[in-house]
């Protein structure tokens, strides 16, 4: 008799912001700027990883087609997934401030319009 393969379920239950579409995964990573007053604010954000969003993009997109085929990581495909996604991890990039989004999303909490 053999044994069943253990499996491991996507922990990721949101949808897209840019599309809501399914978040196949999520890195957090180091993020911050300086304020105009010289202060270094710091902490962390997340990038995700749609799996309609980011198919096209050579480094995610392995991992899209990794989900779209396995659905989930067994102990036979984890060491495959392992490899995709620390490729992502090493090309991931903190995404920069919208300077111009933030001050809208401020201007728009203030109308009372969030």
């Amino acid at each position: 008799m053999t044994a069943e393969p253990t499996r491991h379920p996507l922990p990721i239950s949101r949808a897209c912001p840019r599309c809501a579409g399914d978040i196949l995964a999520a890195l957090r990573v180091p993020h911050g700027w300086r304020t105009e007053q010289g202060i270094e604010v710091s902490g962390t954000t997340e990038i995700l990883l749609c799996a309609r969003c980011d198919v096209d993009d050579p480094v995610t997109g392995p991992i899209a087609a990794f989900f779209a085929v396995h659905q989930v990581v067994t102990d036979q495909t984890v060491g495959v997934l392992s490899r995709l996604i620390r490729r992502w991890a090493e090309n991931a990039k903190a995404p920069r401030l919208d300077q111009a989004a933030l001050d809208a999303e401020v201007d728009a909490w203030y109308r009372d319009d969030l």
